[in-house]
């Protein structure tokens, strides 16, 4: 079958892959010239204007070992590990919980879809979570990160939106064959919306490596359970306060390191989550429409 190319056809198609060219340009440019940044000589950085396409000056490493003498980095990432690790494997298992329950036909289905429908639209705030922590002892502990990550509400609404749409006869034909409800979502529904399970792990991942606010909030007093964001943001802030303060030669020499260890750390907290991203790319489409349309 031959393709008829009408001129809006060919129109639409050079329209379609400019458009995706630069929208490529749009999301790697950024990382590109941060990576470039982060092994250029610090004094031609500094003077350094617009995107940078090749390191400016002498190409170094230099920042990359300043961040990794520096244990607070590896702490941090430790840290941000515990606590992505935890709150997924944990959390996604709760998810599927959730979604596994909700999706049953029982009498509590609706009123408990509402319950969970109303905390996406509605929270208590801030003060309300912290008065909620204090109160259960786990302000500055690492149950103060890991207990309030480990439940979204949208993420129940998709996981439940996947289990709906399974055919019921896989349910019946489990229980005649004697599996409880633990059973047929473990061993019978859950391998048919992994596609679904996926995304929300990724989701998780990405949401919980480039959190910081939380721990800044829990964590004010143990510093050492920081994740590896609230170290970047640490250090980031102590930049921009050096650029302000900077007089003499001494603190501009200073100035100039920050900024270039602003970059190697910015590549060191995003290369791991870029790496990972990928291979569960495949999965979005199809776990994301199996979660939201129902059919």
């Amino acid at each position: 079958m031959v393709e008829n190319r009408s001129i809006s056809r060919i129109f639409f198609n050079v329209f379609n892959v400019a458009f995706m060219i630069l929208l490529c340009f749009v999301c790697v440019a950024p990382i590109w010239h941060v990576l470039m940044a982060s092994v250029s000589d610090p004094r031609a950085l500094m003077n350094a204007r617009g995107l940078l396409w090749t390191p400016e000056g002498q190409m170094t490493f230099r920042g990359y070992q300043l961040v990794f003498k520096n244990n607070s980095i590896l702490t941090g990432y430790i840290n941000t590990l515990i606590y992505v690790g935890a709150i997924t494997l944990v959390g996604t298992l709760l998810t599927m919980i959730a979604g596994f329950v909700l999706s049953r036909r029982t009498k509590l289905r609706t009123p408990l879809t509402i319950f969970v429908l109303f905390t996406m639209m509605f929270n208590g705030g801030l003060i309300p979570s912290f008065m909620v922590n204090l109160q259960l002892g786990i302000v500055n502990t690492r149950w103060a990160i890991i207990l309030p990550g480990l439940m979204n509400a949208f993420y129940i609404i998709i996981m439940k939106s996947s289990f709906e749409q399974l055919p019921a006869s896989f349910e019946e034909s489990a229980k005649l064959d004697g599996a409880g409800p633990f059973t047929i979502m473990v061993r019978i529904l859950a391998p048919l919306v992994k596609a679904t399970i996926a995304v929300i792990m990724m989701f998780i991942i990405v949401m919980q490596w480039n959190s910081w606010f939380p721990a800044s909030i829990y964590l004010q007093k143990s510093r050492e359970l920081w994740p590896l964001q609230l170290y970047m943001r640490e250090i980031l802030v102590q930049n921009d306060t050096a650029r302000i303060l900077s007089g003499t030669d001494a603190l501009r020499a200073a100035d100039m390191t920050s900024n270039l260890v602003k970059y190697c750390v910015t590549i060191v907290g995003t290369i791991p989550i870029l790496l990972v991203y990928p291979f569960a790319q495949k999965y979005f489409v199809k776990g994301v429409t199996l979660g939201g349309v129902k059919g």
